[in-house]
């Protein structure tokens, strides 16, 4: 895989660079492979050091998607971003986190996290924006974790993840 740079600009204006891997870049999704360096909470979900992720990027979808993997492959949970500006190129993909995020656990636990930090000066747009976004990944995230489950599995057969 080649080396690619993830940029995630906050809505204080902060960017943060991760040098992943690309996987894949295509029109209908993009992939990029991260393994975690630091021990970070994300709602109730540990990640140690070492932990896989693979970022689904979408230029059309009010999100993005990383799938969470021990070292020794199980499945720890899926983690979306409420997002915009999405750019996608085999040297960088860039893409605004608008705050709200939601974690998805493989015992089906679903937490909306970081919903109060939402600024109370954003502007109306952004904010309905965000909402909107909330919604679909509400109603679809089964869906949405089970079409990036079978597109993992046909880049990488030997992790045969679970589709439930």
């Amino acid at each position: 895989m080649k080396p690619c740079k993830e940029k995630k600009k906050l809505l204080s204006g902060k960017e943060i660079i991760y040098n992943c891997e690309l996987v894949t870049l295509d029109i209908k999704f993009s992939i990029l492979k991260y393994v975690i360096e630091h021990q970070q909470q994300v709602g109730s979900l540990l990640l140690r050091a070492g932990t896989v992720s693979y970022g689904f990027y979408w230029i059309d979808r009010p999100y993005i998607l990383y799938k969470w993997f021990s070292k020794n492959g199980n499945v720890l949970g899926d983690y979306f971003n409420i997002a915009d500006s999405v750019r996608l190129s085999a040297q960088e993909f860039f893409w605004r986190d608008l705050i709200v995020d939601i974690l998805v656990l493989p015992t089906g636990n679903v937490e909306v996290l970081d919903e109060d930090e939402v600024p109370e000066f954003l502007e109306e747009n952004l904010r309905n924006y965000i909402k909107s976004g909330k919604q679909i990944l509400l109603r679809n995230y089964h869906a949405i974790i089970a079409e990036t489950n079978t597109i993992l599995n046909q880049y990488f057969p030997q992790k045969n993840i679970d589709l439930h």
